[in-house]
């Protein structure tokens, strides 16, 4: 009796599994993000927001060193009073130098990490589009080597690759 099961279920279940093998196909995510179409204007827009703040902040320092120079060398003029507000006014502007700093870091963090995201939606988005397009039942994402289907998977990278060209120059 668990023969003749086995067997009916191997019958029923053979030529789903054969099916599913059709149906599938492999995407190095990575390398797809690595060559992603117009990544090399996010990057642009990620150094140009990171040069205004750094510039911002070193006209900040620059501002801030030649009070200091000022105050220094009217040291011996001022009363002890005025240099020790002086002193509290650098102490201060050093603080809102380093606040400054943290607030451009994590400005340029969420800046990037908001690109990363829309091309990661763009990416799947398409990859859905593609896997529909193709009736495919699983895309397997290959990127670390960890791709159990045998190397003749089919490979959609570059049928991805070119719809999300299509779809980027569309929004």
């Amino acid at each position: 009796m668990r023969i003749i099961l086995l067997v009916l279920g191997l019958a029923f279940c053979l030529p789903n599994i054969i099916n599913a093998q059709n149906n599938v196909a492999k995407i190095d995510i990575n390398k797809l993000i690595e060559e992603y179409p117009g990544k090399d204007e996010y990057v642009k827009d990620i150094e140009e927001l990171s040069d205004g703040l750094q510039t911002k902040l070193d006209d900040m320092y620059n501002k801030l060193k030649a009070t200091i120079n000022k105050y220094e060398s009217e040291a011996e003029l001022q009363s002890e009073e005025t240099n020790i507000e002086r002193a509290k006014e650098i102490n201060r502007e050093r603080e809102k130098i380093s606040e400054q700093q943290k607030l451009a870091i994590e400005q340029l963090e969420k800046f990037e990490s908001n690109l990363n995201r829309k091309m990661s939606v763009n990416v799947h988005k398409v990859v859905l589009y593609i896997a529909e397009k193709q009736n495919l039942d699983f895309v397997i994402d290959s990127s670390h080597g960890y791709n159990i289907i045998e190397e003749d998977c089919k490979d959609i990278f570059n049928d991805v690759k070119q719809e999300l060209i299509k779809y980027i120059q569309t929004q």
